[in-house]
């Protein structure tokens, strides 16, 4: 497949069952439910996957029932990040024998590497497995930037091809835009600033949200892509309240919460994180069928 970084793309759920096993039946039926919304990609063992709550052999078996359900239908994605870059290299190479099309890497959680020891991994990882590589920048979770250093150090290599931003920050992500022009593809990673991303001219969408409201996510940005920015607000103006909420804390079982009400029962999340307490999971839900509610247009099914 040709790889193309433009469109909505989902780093699924991972589902268990009541005993805390991976489900990968519902995982099976999630990725029908992204796909037939028209999203462009799907991302296995993303954040919004749980995969630092899953073994080597679990992340695979989600690779492969991944790689199965899509059928050829969209770019996978294997998010492969870790602790160490060997336990990513592995990965990744499982990753390449599955047929995946690309990976992503976030920095290696706790180690906190300085910039150069950053680049040296996001190089390892992607020359042992000779596939395209996304970057995934989320300081907040990873405690450490991959910052401009690291960014100068790759972009030039040929499989570091995109760099997802979710660092919040709008002044870096034009700083990034500009300054890696033709190097790097810049994914949208910040759901809360969506439309603005798209209006300084990035076309792809890596969301967590795209999960529950696929065909919404679809809907905006395609707006985006065909200039009509107005049409792209109208409809984030509606998601915008459950984004935020979503954004706010315990993105993982509001994920959930959300498909479980959309009839994709993908059971607790595993600890250390617990499930929403009452209150919490009635606004969400409110915040939902509100955004659930916003007309998308005749072309468009919601």
């Amino acid at each position: 497949m040709d790889l193309s970084l433009d469109g909505v793309y989902v780093p699924v759920v991972t589902p268990f069952d009541p005993r805390g096993d991976l489900d990968l039946g519902v995982l099976a039926a999630v990725v029908e439910h992204v796909l037939g919304a028209g999203v462009r990609g799907v991302v296995a063992g993303g954040t919004t996957g749980e995969y630092y709550a899953l073994t080597d052999a679990e992340r695979i078996d989600v690779m492969r029932t991944i790689h199965t359900a899509t059928a050829g239908r969209a770019v996978l994605v294997a998010g492969c990040t870790a602790a160490a870059t060997r336990q990513s290299v592995a990965l990744a190479t499982a990753a390449r024998d599955l047929g995946y099309d690309a990976l992503m890497l976030a920095a290696p959680p706790t180690s906190l590497p300085q910039q150069h020891e950053l680049a040296a991994h996001f190089l390892a990882v992607a020359d042992a497995a000779g596939l395209p590589t996304i970057l995934y920048n989320y300081p907040a979770r990873a405690g450490v930037e991959i910052g401009l250093e690291c960014l100068d150090r790759v972009a030039g290599h040929p499989l570091i091809v995109g760099l997802k931003e979710s660092s919040g920050d709008f002044s870096r992500l034009l700083t990034v835009l500009h300054r890696y022009a033709g190097e790097l593809t810049i994914m949208c990673g910040s759901d809360d600033q969506a439309v603005d991303y798209f209006s300084w001219g990035v076309r792809s969408w890596l969301a967590g949200t795209a999960n529950v409201l696929p065909h919404q996510h679809v809907a905006v940005l395609d707006a985006a892509n065909r200039g009509d920015l107005p049409e792209a607000f109208r409809i984030f103006e509606a998601l915008l309240p459950w984004i935020q909420n979503m954004e706010s804390g315990s993105y993982n079982q509001k994920a959930k919460l959300g498909l479980a009400s959309l009839g994709f029962d993908c059971g607790d999340v595993r600890q250390p994180l617990l499930p929403l307490q009452q209150d919490d999971a009635a606004a969400l839900l409110a915040d939902l069928d509100a955004a659930r509610a916003v007309p998308l247009g005749a072309d468009v099914v919601g």
